[in-house]
């Protein structure tokens, strides 16, 4: 989705990830810091446990305070999540960006949203439990889950059905598109890593330093890999809207 014409689903892979990028490169410095709230928000249970004396090296905790402070920290994730795809979406069609307005909006679909996502969660396990193949399938339909509670105020249950029904008839096609984002996003990722290993070979005995230069950078690909996704989704939901 851009702010020309969208393409349809029945347009290249190449198509598809140049609308998307499109939309990323032009709303990326707007959205950006919504999106590093969000990945510092998916981050707080890990400080909490860090900060309580406990280590993450020997696995996920079993400790009940960490695990509801995780779901609060979804919450608020998908939240400002929503919010940032709400100014990507104002963006896209020309309309005013509101900071309060985007905010009002999310809030009012929150309690749609979460129990959607509940569902979402549910049947990807019984998907993967089942068989693995249901389970991919769903996942790759469900990018768009998004956009469609957003946009299409539909109840949680109308919500998951209408993405099987957007995306089931291109699925390869999206899947294509899914799987060579997700490589863009790993190989920059592993060339960020790099440049830091040589930082941290160069900056010898500034260790405190150099973790906090690790983590501003790895909070920084996150947010830069939310946003293209947020823009990923607005153009496969718009595309196949397009086409249905």
């Amino acid at each position: 989705m851009t702010a020309s014409k969208p393409p349809r689903l029945d347009a290249s892979v190449s198509n598809l990830l140049d609308a998307a990028s499109q939309l990323f490169r032009a709303t990326l410095l707007k959205c950006l810091p919504f999106a590093m709230v969000g990945v510092l928000c998916l981050e707080i249970p890990n400080f909490y446990w860090i900060a309580s004396g406990h280590t993450l090296t020997f696995g996920m905790p079993s400790d009940t305070d960490y695990w509801l402070l995780a779901l609060v920290a979804s919450a608020a994730t998908v939240f400002i999540v929503s919010a940032m795809m709400l100014r990507q979406r104002a963006f896209a069609s020309g309309a005013t960006i509101d900071f309060t307005a985007e905010l009002a909006a999310a809030a009012h679909r929150l309690p749609v949203i979460l129990v959607s996502w509940i569902l979402a969660q549910l049947s990807l396990f019984f998907g993967f439990t089942l068989l693995i193949l249901p389970g991919i399938f769903l996942l790759v339909c469900y990018l768009v889950l998004l956009p469609v509670l957003l946009f299409e105020n539909l109840n949680p249950f109308a919500a998951l059905l209408r993405c099987v029904q957007l995306i089931r008839p291109y699925w390869w096609k999206v899947m294509a598109t899914i799987v060579i984002a997700v490589l863009i996003l790993l190989v920059c990722t592993l060339a960020a890593a790099a440049v830091l290993s040589i930082l941290a070979a160069l900056l010898v005995g500034q260790g405190p330093a150099v973790q906090a230069l690790v983590a501003a950078v790895t909070v920084g690909i996150w947010a830069i890999g939310c946003v293209f996704f947020s823009a990923l989704a607005l153009t496969l939901h718009s595309a196949a809207s397009s086409s249905a």
